[in-house]
């Protein structure tokens, strides 16, 4: 009797999961997030000397995936922040461009005011305005990490490996 029972509740979760998995197959990207895919892809010819910096690795890799060939800074590294922000500025030199790209929750904003302001002081150009767009694309989500829902889509972009 229990035996059956336990079936049942693993027949019950396999056909919810396999119904979920339908669903998200079934779903195409949303005009703002085919927005945000087109506006990454197209950052590398937009600008030729573009550094981006996010916060971890997983950032990197979605990016990659997503189609960004432009040098990509980690904030979490073992550097100091003083060490980080001129390491950025380095890589961008005189005229290059910098996307900071950390999350916009709490300690991403934080991250992102500080070499935001540091940067400024460096007269490094910095990429406000694509930032502000990113985030409005991005729309609901707070973190870069949550755009890996995007290759769950039936019309996701492929992932450029």
């Amino acid at each position: 009797m229990e035996e059956e029972k336990n079936k049942a509740a693993r027949e019950k979760r396999a056909a919810f999961r396999e119904r979920t998995l339908a669903t998200k197959r079934n779903m195409r990207l949303k005009e703002n997030e085919r927005e945000l895919v087109d506006f990454i892809q197209a950052l590398d010819g937009s600008y030729p000397q573009l550094v981006v910096v996010v916060e971890g690795k997983r950032d990197v890799r979605i990016l990659r995936d997503l189609g960004l060939r432009a040098p990509i800074i980690k904030t979490q590294t073992k550097l100091r922040r003083a060490d980080l922000v001129q390491k950025i500025a380095s890589a961008a030199g005189d005229s290059g461009q910098v996307l900071i790209l950390t999350d916009f929750d709490k300690e991403g904003k934080e991250i992102h005011r500080f070499i935001e302001k540091e940067l400024e002081l460096l007269r490094v150009k910095i990429l406000k305005r694509e930032r502000r767009l990113i985030r409005k694309y991005m729309d609901t989500w707070t973190t870069i990490e949550q755009l890996v829902a995007l290759f769950k889509r039936r019309d996701s972009p492929e992932a450029s490996r």
